[in-house]
């Protein structure tokens, strides 16, 4: 039996202001420096870890660096694990970015099409489930990665082959997903445990459900 423990990163002042981020590389908030050391007792629990990984965006890394109990492997960071790149609208809030040219086309299918200058979930979906192949089904391997990568990941594992951003998951920073490998089989076991978080500043990945896209 293995186990993959999914982490998306700690807040960032993009998150609470609701501007995408993608592949900029922007750092933790106070705030998000607070969620990840509160991390770092959940994760002395649930080790030891055989591998660790996490994104190389510093968001990712950062709260992998303030969460990872001593004694951790060391953390191998991983381009797959990237959050979607947003290409020409990242830095941008979600109604700033509705008045864009390319807009309407892109958000009638975002898992189809990739974002102008950036790139498609499908194409998101690939690099993440490629990485995911890669590793050992026996091994317990925790990953610090993003939410967009993490819905992927977790629309592959439940056999989702088209997945919607209308019906999608609910997922707090730092919260802990949690993957059970049984031969061929893949087991959701836990989504979205924030529990070491007591009243999260931004909820449904910022102040309205629509705004998931951004992060």
């Amino acid at each position: 039996m293995g186990h993959l423990i999914l982490i998306r990163h700690g807040v960032t002042s993009w998150n609470v202001s609701g501007r995408f981020q993608g592949h900029s590389d922007v750092p933790l908030s106070d705030e998000g420096r607070v969620q990840a050391r509160a991390l770092a007792g959940r994760l002395r629990d649930l080790g030891p870890f055989d591998a660790v990984y996490s994104s190389p965006l510093r968001r990712a890394h950062e709260t992998a660096t303030l969460a990872l109990p001593e004694g951790a492997p060391e953390v191998r960071l991983e381009p797959r694990l990237k959050e979607l790149h947003f290409g020409s609208f990242e830095g941008f809030t979600l109604a700033e970015n509705q008045r864009h040219a390319a807009w309407d086309g892109w958000f009638d299918d975002p898992f189809g099409r990739a974002t102008p200058q950036g790139e498609s979930y499908q194409q998101l979906r690939d690099r993440a489930v490629d990485w995911l192949g890669s590793l050992d089904r026996s091994a317990t391997t925790l990953a610090f990665a993003h939410s967009g990568t993490i819905q992927m990941l977790l629309s592959h594992v439940i056999g989702v082959e088209r997945p919607s951003w209308r019906k999608r998951f609910f997922l707090r920073h730092t919260s802990l997903t949690h993957v059970v490998f049984e031969g061929e089989d893949a087991i959701v076991e836990r989504v979205n445990d924030a529990r070491h978080i007591e009243q999260p500043s931004v909820g449904l990945y910022g102040t309205r459900p629509t705004e998931s896209l951004s992060q």
